[in-house]
């Protein structure tokens, strides 16, 4: 009997290691996504027409800031937005403010931080596994939108919003830090 006890646990472990190694994409080693935390990226984004790429910064839950670096006739574009107050777009020292409500519904960088922010607050995010990666989907006013999430490390990598014709992929995905300092977002009051 002791042999047999033994011969069991053996092979109980053997399972467990040879199905670790030969599923690579083991649920067990993978992280569940979350971008409910403060974060940073290089983003690449396609708009219908409109192509462009730079850095994005999630400070909290719609606070965020898009620094453009390409194409050059939009190099230097700094968007922040706070969701509570509006806009504030900064180009070449030309400064614009628009009040939250009267931001385009279709303004490309409103559906991707609200895309972003639905996710977040979704919690826990329930993926399918493509070969891409795991793939989050939700709806919101905007319609649908799907986040794609690396399987081992859990980054943000893709974004798409059918609604809008927003394709985007994302590189070097960061969190950062909770104490990081929130740059100036607000719009001013008139």
């Amino acid at each position: 009997m002791g042999k047999t006890r033994h011969f069991a646990t053996l092979a109980v472990i053997s399972a467990m290691i040879f199905t670790g190694c030969n599923n690579a994409g083991s649920s067990i080693l993978e992280k569940t996504p979350d971008i409910n935390v403060p974060f940073e990226s290089e983003m690449k984004i396609q708009a219908g027409e409109l192509e462009f790429e730079g850095n994005i910064k999630r400070f909290a839950t719609g606070v965020w800031e898009m620094d453009v670096t390409a194409p050059e006739t939009l190099s230097g574009l700094c968007v922040s937005y706070d969701d509570s107050s509006g806009v504030k777009a900064v180009l070449d020292g030309l400064e614009t403010e628009i009040p939250t409500e009267n931001i385009r519904d279709g303004a490309v960088f409103a559906l991707m931080f609200k895309a972003m922010d639905c996710a977040a607050a979704a919690g826990q995010l329930s993926c399918a596994d493509t070969e891409d990666g795991k793939v989050y989907s939700g709806d919101f006013s905007g319609g649908t939108y799907m986040l794609t999430f690396d399987p081992k490390t859990a980054a943000l990598t893709h974004i798409e919003i059918p609604y809008g014709e927003i394709e985007g992929e994302f590189t070097n995905f960061t969190v950062t830090k909770e104490e990081t300092a929130v740059q100036e977002t607000t719009v001013s009051e008139k």
